[in-house]
């Protein structure tokens, strides 16, 4: 039987959108649980949507944000199935994808995660599986790593190929075994927002069980609807868990080595764009700007873990 572990914050519209696809979604009758959706502290109307609209979801509020670890390990303590759909609500189900996945799942005991092809809504494919982070990535750029080994960092072909093992799955959409959610004992729940799919994956990995990314079933994802607004936050909240699981994972000096190339590689990219204005004419190159400005900051201010979405009104 099957889970299905929503998390949202102040996103009612796109939940919304979600839980009807769901409720579409007729192949997931014969074997869906129970869905729990786990609120954030929304304050835009979520939990009436919910209650009025969705009685038969079970519905937990929380008094704040508590991220999305957290969030998580609460819904999926609430469900009773054997397996786990975490899902973004900037998600949508398209009818007979789930199944695909699950029913492999039933067959392979060792398969412990597994991940769809993320899809934009007109199907285009999305990156759907990642690499742990290492020095190695952070310092050659990943493009030319795609190129160079597409099988391992090509993550956006979508194919019809079975599926593979693979590091790490995104977390918009991600299947797991609840034996295996026990085994692990859940998120940490010391990354806020960022690499804890990563993190569970590697962990996962490490207890013997497979990580699988599984190309022929598709979720739609609308990607970056739920940070559009907070952009700069967000991706130093992504930071603030990089350097999480670079600690977590690897010595000190390692450690020091990775943030003294991040550190460096903002400086370059605001020398250059300093130097040579006209580049700041591009949109996406003034938030770049913003953006490193604020990273900087954040690393001279002593890398605090409050400054990127935790002390977002949006987060």
């Amino acid at each position: 039987m099957l889970s299905i572990v929503i998390i949202t914050r102040n996103t009612q519209e796109l939940l919304a959108g979600l839980l009807a696809s769901i409720r579409q979604d007729t192949s997931l009758r014969p074997f869906l649980r129970e869905i729990v959706v786990v609120d954030n502290a929304s304050s835009d109307g979520t939990s009436q949507l919910v209650k009025e609209t969705f009685p038969e979801v079970l519905y937990l509020n929380n008094l704040e944000n508590r991220g999305f670890a957290a969030a998580a390990n609460q819904g999926s303590a609430l469900a009773t199935g054997d397996f786990f759909l975490f899902l973004n609500s900037d998600t949508r189900l398209l009818p007979g994808e789930v199944e695909k996945v699950l029913s492999f799942m039933k067959d392979d005991a060792t398969v412990g995660i597994a991940g769809p092809q993320l899809v934009y809504e007109d199907m285009r494919p999305q990156r759907s599986f990642a690499n742990a982070p290492s020095l190695l990535l952070e310092t050659v750029p990943f493009l030319s790593m795609a190129l160079a080994f597409p099988a391992k960092y090509g993550a956006r072909r979508a194919t019809s190929s079975p599926p593979r093992d693979v590091a790490s799955v995104i977390g918009a959409a991600m299947f797991v075994r609840a034996h295996a959610m026990r085994v692990l004992e859940g998120f940490d729940e010391g990354f806020f927002f960022f690499l804890e799919e990563t993190d569970f994956c590697v962990r996962a990995k490490q207890s013997g069980y497979r990580v699988l990314f599984f190309p022929s079933a598709k979720v739609i994802h609308l990607q970056g609807k739920t940070v559009k607004q907070t952009w700069a936050k967000g991706r130093i909240e992504y930071a603030i868990s990089l350097y999480r699981f670079i600690r977590k994972y690897h010595s000190d000096a390692y450690y020091r080595a990775f943030v003294l190339i991040r550190v460096v590689k903002s400086l370059v990219f605001l020398l250059v764009a300093t130097l040579l204005p006209f580049l700041l004419l591009s949109e996406s190159t003034r938030r770049k700007y913003s953006y490193y400005s604020q990273l900087l900051r954040w690393h001279a201010r002593g890398l605090p873990d409050d400054a990127g979405l935790r002390s977002s009104s949006l987060k």
